[in-house]
């Protein structure tokens, strides 16, 4: 499985999900790489997906995704570590029924440092392509005035202390 949408490995998961005999052993782990950045891996007791995604807008994202592949002890526990957070994810999918999209929510495990080392020591080679990917794609949006617009406000929204 190559590189695919955000959406496309939100249908993907939730066709995983619904098949699982063992929801229980589902893990999610996320974190900021230093371009700002979130990676998101998503775990099963046999694979592993990563999600690379950037904040467009105030409630809005866009991303791409592999499967990574199988999941070993070492990925487990690196699945495990981090500071429990809630999560949420809207995707919406292209479909005949405007409406229609695929929600996820739950409680997720946070690290930086853990996303970083995964994305550094299991899945290296595929990092760059993602990255180039995710460019291309703000690029793209940036020349459309309104997604332009958002994308400033998001990253003038993310430069601001909230203290």
């Amino acid at each position: 499985m190559g590189i695919k949408t955000s959406a496309e490995i939100a249908r993907i998961l939730k066709e995983n999900w619904d098949k699982s005999k063992d929801k229980e052993a589902w893990r999610v782990l996320a974190g900021q790489n230093p371009k700002g950045r979130y990676d998101m891996f998503i775990g099963t007791s046999e694979r592993l997906w990563q999600l690379k995604m950037e904040h467009t807008g105030s409630n809005e994202v866009t991303g791409f995704g592999l499967e990574v592949g199988k999941i070993d002890n070492d990925l487990k526990e690196l699945l495990g570590s981090g500071a429990p957070v809630p999560f949420g994810m809207i995707s919406p999918q292209s479909h005949k029924k405007k409406d229609l999209a695929i929600i996820m929510a739950g409680v997720q495990q946070y690290s930086s440092d853990s996303t970083h080392s995964l994305c550094r020591d299991y899945v290296s080679e595929k990092q760059a392509k993602l990255d180039d990917m995710l460019d291309r794609e703000i690029e793209r949006m940036s020349s459309d005035p309104i997604l332009r617009r958002r994308y400033k406000e998001q990253k003038e929204r993310e430069r601001k202390s909230y203290l």
